[in-house]
């Protein structure tokens, strides 16, 4: 499964002044598409943790590739590419509606 995903409007819950978790909501999307099999795109913002990335990812032979070239320290690992610049946990649990 790929999931190629564009939410777009105001949630149904915000509208209805209820509850809502935007990233909450993305987390579980993602959590579901790991769950099956599937692959989110990155060229999006992502909520994953790293250990939640390398969960959806197979990063072996990516690894073994940038050791034996000496992309260590001289690239940013993929994840550190692809990764919110900031802590958009810490930012939904502040601004989710309760």
């Amino acid at each position: 499964m790929y999931n190629d995903l564009g939410v777009y409007g105001v949630p149904g819950k915000v509208k209805r002044r209820e509850a809502y978790d935007p990233v909450e909501a993305m987390r579980a999307m993602e959590r579901y598409t790991r769950e099956v099999g599937g692959f989110s795109f990155l060229y999006a913002d992502i909520f994953m943790t790293r250990d939640e990335f390398e969960e959806m990812f197979d990063l072996q032979l990516y690894e073994e590739v940038r050791r034996r070239y000496g992309a260590e320290g001289a690239f940013p690992h993929l994840y550190d590419k692809v990764k919110p610049e900031v802590d958009v946990i810490a930012i939904g649990k502040q601004y989710a509606t309760k």
